[in-house]
């Protein structure tokens, strides 16, 4: 399963297993810096999420998803 986590002030979103110790250790799902969306089941859902987010910087993470 995928989570995508959504930065305003680094206008990026990052798509994140959600065994990711950066979405499994999250404190909240939302916060005035950003927010979690998921699960997605098919890394193709996440990525039609990331698009629509228009954000400047979309990517996958470099701990959790080996590219």
């Amino acid at each position: 399963m995928y989570v995508v986590y959504v930065n305003h002030p680094s206008n990026k979103a990052i798509i994140h297993l959600d065994t990711c110790r950066w979405y499994v250790n999250r404190r909240r799902d939302e916060t005035h810096n950003g927010y979690w969306r998921g699960p997605f089941v098919r890394m193709a859902d996440a990525q039609d999420f990331v698009q629509s987010t228009r954000k400047k910087r979309v990517d996958t993470c470099s701990f959790c998803i080996a590219t």
